[in-house]
């Protein structure tokens, strides 16, 4: 090739390069927020939509070298980074306490009933159980799987660590999706969910980060996953780069929410935690559009509850400063307000045992599955109490669940959490403001909750049973059907017939209302098939769930 064609072929990459780069700008400005503590501060951005992408479904997917698999894997472990760590946070772990003895959960083990079986309204059901594992080859499978799915009647969109694979009939069947098709960058994080009120699936990938930057791709699609409108966000703040994503739904808004790092992994510290605030109407029309964000540097990991309408709320129980162990910070953020309109309000909350990586124990030490975890906020839900023996129907609830060691009253690891009235924000009084799952001889960990449009909660939990301490799957239902207390019931999905032996397990499951109906739900977990202990070898697992009196529902559109 002549001189001049080189100079021409690289002003014509040049110029396609450029076509591809989305129309962004933000501006900032810095706040102190007295109520929460910490710098805090936001803005607002445009940005224009970079491709319509057909997304690459392969029927044979590639396998991935063993460079890029010890990639993968170190990037795994170098994500989903805990909070910051205090001196003295430690020495506060030993004032958790139980509740009453009569309160604590325990697992009803039943078989998968038929569909078809006769069901009294109130029994708990798995109507569809299924797996996407024979389209994912093994090198793409890892026990901290983060398994994530939307679904809206026939279609769903399912992703984890380090695959996606969508369905056009319920769950019956699957086609891989190539998450790196199109973002060679791609690891590890992801995060799918279901618009219903405008058709629309949303795909989030995360980048791995280079030179303590990276970047995401948000995706909307209104064809079951097959075709994507792409935004490409690049690094919205210079050194640094953002971790461990939420993304949940409001009426005319979609949240984003990251934790953000300086310093290239595995030298990383905390930064910040920030909330992007994305309009859906523009997104479903694949249109260019503002946003708005907001961050704080005093508290890890923002998490926005499921079910939310007109208002936002977000917490995160992981203050930079002492304690570590007793506080949850609560923001609020009303739809038709900018982001300077915020307010954060801290509630102290019942004391819980400072858990951090390395430090919960399920069973041995030896296939620990409860190893990776810490007590960063996983789940939140808007939702109503509506236990018979209790007066508060009606009034909607804001709750947040996070993961525990062992330590004070409780010989296992558990699920604590906290719950407060949407309209004073003050806590829900007795058991039901502390909705934990727990027993004394059963771990519960890495739960997802969501409400349907009863205000009833279904969960997605993993659980390891006395003697096997094995990661099981479980869901828990929480409505009319439950007395107050204990709160909550919960149905066996899957066993696990080996331990991880890497000691790595999460970092989350997903719970979400099923669409259209939203009377039922749709779960993501994963599990091990396997007799050995084994690295990676995780299986992911979908299914939709809910009440008998529910099924017709249900049946009506879980292929449609």
């Amino acid at each position: 090739m002549s001189k001049k064609a080189s100079v021409w072929a690289l002003a014509l990459n040049i110029l396609l390069i450029l076509t591809l780069i989305p129309l962004v700008s933000f501006d900032s400005a810095r706040a102190q927020d007295a109520s929460a503590g910490g710098s805090s501060g936001g803005g607002a951005g445009e940005i224009s939509p970079t491709s319509q992408e057909a997304v690459e479904s392969l029927a044979e997917p590639p396998a991935l070298t063993a460079e890029q698999q010890a990639q993968l894997a170190f990037w795994a472990e170098n994500t989903s980074l805990p909070g910051p760590v205090l001196a003295g946070a430690g020495s506060e772990s030993t004032v958790a306490e139980a509740l009453d003895p009569g309160t604590a959960t325990s697992v009803e083990r039943v078989n998968a009933l038929s569909p078809r079986a006769p069901l009294a309204p109130g029994t708990a059901q798995i109507y569809r159980k299924t797996s996407p594992n024979s389209v994912i080859p093994a090198g793409f499978k890892s026990n901290v799987m983060e398994s994530s799915v939307g679904q809206g009647g026939k279609w769903v969109f399912y992703t984890g660590n380090w695959f996606a694979a969508r369905s056009g009939n319920g769950g019956g069947a699957w086609t891989y999706v190539n998450p790196f098709s199109g973002m060679a960058d791609f690891c590890c994080d992801q995060v799918t969910i279901f618009d219903e009120s405008r058709g629309t699936i949303y795909w989030l990938r995360m980048g791995s980060p280079t030179n303590s930057q990276n970047r995401f791709i948000l995706g909307s699609s209104q064809d079951g996953g097959v075709t994507f409108c792409n935004y490409n966000f690049p690094t919205l703040f210079a050194g640094t780069w953002w971790d461990y994503p939420h993304i949940q739904l409001g009426a005319d808004y979609m949240y984003l929410t990251w934790n953000m790092f300086a310093g290239q992994p595995p030298n990383s510290t905390f930064n910040r935690s920030i909330v992007l605030r994305l309009p859906l109407s523009p997104m479903a029309g694949c249109a260019g559009f503002n946003y708005e964000f907001y961050w704080n540097s005093g508290w890890s990991t923002f998490v926005p509850v499921q079910g939310a309408d007109h208002t936002m709320y977000w917490a995160s129980n992981w203050p930079g400063s002492l304690p570590q162990n007793s506080r949850l910070a609560i923001w609020t953020w009303n739809e038709d307000q900018p982001w300077t309109s915020i307010t954060a309000v801290v509630k102290n909350v019942a004391a819980w045992t400072f858990t951090n990586r390395g430090q919960a124990l399920c069973g041995s030490t030896s296939g620990n599955w409860a190893a990776r975890t810490d007590q960063r906020v996983l789940t939140g839900a808007r939702y109503m109490i509506q236990a018979t023996n209790l007066k508060w129907r009606g009034r909607q609830v804001l709750g947040w669940w996070w993961n525990v060691q062992e330590g004070g009253a409780f010989a296992r690891p558990y699920t604590e959490a906290a719950a407060f009235f949407e309209d004073t924000l003050a806590q829900v009084p007795g058991n039901q403001g502390r909705p934990l799952v727990w027993n004394p001889s059963t771990c519960y960990l890495y739960p997802s909750v969501a409400a349907n449009q009863r205000g009833d909660l279904g969960m997605v939990i993993n659980y390891g049973p006395p003697t096997a301490y094995r990661p099981y799957v479980a869901f828990g239902l929480a409505d009319d059907f439950v007395g107050a207390p204990p709160g909550w019931s919960l149905t066996f999905v899957q066993a696990s017939n080996a331990r991880p032996s890497s000691n790595n397990w999460g970092d989350y499951n997903t719970s979400r209302a099923f669409q259209p109906t939203q009377d039922t739900w749709t779960g993501a977990a994963h599990y091990i098939p396997g007799t050995i202990n084994c690295s990676n070898c995780s299986v992911p697992v979908f299914f939709n769930f809910g009440r008998g009196r529910d099924y017709r529902s249900w049946s009506r559109w879980y292929n449609r």
